[in-house]
């Protein structure tokens, strides 16, 4: 689709997206998907299921047998798809056939070390993978809220690590902070106010004011919760950046429920939030709102390969509320991420009157999401 955005911009960001995205993107997937594999069928075995072949069970089976957690029955669900893609169990008549009772596959604490010896820039996000197996059993039947398992005494340090340092998981922050430049030095070529959504630890606002901390009028900072507002506040305290703004802001709240105006914002960023909303079209309607005509809603997003599940993403946020329990999963019937065309779609849905997506084509190879573009 052709739109008002200056192509030799787009052909930038698809530059820059190839630059940020990790030459051994596969092998690191690889090792994050066997470690999985190692936690999914532990699980079953702590749990005693399927442990014989022909043994059958359904969702609601296992729910009575083992005391299954509603919180964690999304969570249950995608480890039965795991094993069913290892071809440890088979789908069949509404429920799971056990076909290997001895699958070749190593200890959850075995499979952690291998990798991360083999990727220690991953260290961090092994970690909190390391953190999720600790405590998924526990969580399974209801013994551990997620929150204990994931942010331990309310701790979000290793989660901000796996933002800062993962060359997976920094590689959408970075690519956000690079497109903000791009769009703009390039495509406003004036000083803009940029509202972000969900801007939570801030790692995604640290990469944007490293590229264009001069291109500001004003740059508001929102989050759905408090502490990470003042956590923000915190970290940019010192910075000089007096265009900062804080202020609470739900995607999913309308705006005249919020302190928020229609029609304040030239750039609306979000770096991998918009998944997390109960129902995106309404999340995406609430950014659209917020933008002036002519303004862009910029979403960097995640996501999963095709026809599968980003398992890394499954196994950790997949514990917590704000991913796994969602409405709109007529949209979204595998997972709460999606496909980039299927954000286009979305966008498309909502009234944006032009959408492109980077890399897309101009990147093939690199289909794991990016950059997602919507001009109002």
């Amino acid at each position: 689709m052709a739109t008002t955005i200056d192509r030799a911009i787009v052909d930038q960001m698809v530059e820059d997206a190839k630059a940020a995205w990790p030459e051994n993107f596969d092998a690191i997937e690889e090792g994050f998907n066997r470690c999985c594999f190692a936690m999914a069928y532990n699980v079953i075995g702590e749990l005693g299921l399927f442990q014989e072949k022909g043994d059958f069970e359904t969702l609601g089976t296992i729910r009575d047998k083992v005391g299954l957690f509603k919180d964690a029955e999304y969570v249950m669900g995608q480890i039965l798809r795991i094993l069913c893609d290892e071809g440890v169990l088979e789908e069949k008549d509404g429920g799971y056939l056990c076909v290997d009772n001895d699958p070749y596959i190593e200890k959850p604490a075995e499979a952690l070390v291998i990798a991360t010896r083999q990727f220690p820039e991953e260290g961090a996000p092994y970690q909190w993978l390391a953190r999720s197996q600790d405590g998924l059993v526990g969580f399974i039947k209801g013994k551990l809220f997620a929150q204990e398992v994931m942010f331990p005494m309310g701790d979000f340090k290793l989660v901000e690590e796996v933002y800062n340092t993962s060359s997976v998981y920094s590689f959408y922050s970075r690519l956000g902070g690079r497109a903000v430049r791009r769009l703009v030095e390039g495509h406003f070529n004036r000083p803009v106010t940029l509202f972000e959504i969900g801007a939570g630890t801030g790692n995604g606002t640290a990469n944007v004011l490293s590229q264009t901390s001069d291109r500001f009028e004003r740059y508001i900072f929102t989050d759905v919760a408090k502490a990470l507002i003042q956590r923000g506040q915190r970290r940019f305290k010192k910075s000089g950046y007096d265009f900062l703004e804080y202020r609470e802001f739900d995607a999913m709240k309308d705006l005249g429920e919020q302190d928020v105006s229609e029609g304040i914002a030239d750039i609306a960023l979000a770096v991998n939030v918009m998944h997390a909303t109960d129902d995106i079209l309404t999340g995406l309607n609430n950014a659209k709102r917020v933008l002036k005509d002519g303004g862009i809603l910029l979403l960097s997003e995640i996501a999963p390969p095709k026809n599968g599940i980003y398992r890394y993403m499954e196994l950790t946020f997949g514990l917590l509320p704000s991913y796994a329990v969602y409405t709109d999963r007529a949209r979204r019937p595998i997972s709460p991420i999606i496909r980039p065309q299927e954000w286009v779609s979305a966008f498309e849905a909502v009234g944006f009157k032009e959408v492109l997506i980077v890399p897309g084509d101009g990147a093939p190879d690199l289909d794991r999401g990016g950059v997602v573009i919507g001009v109002k």
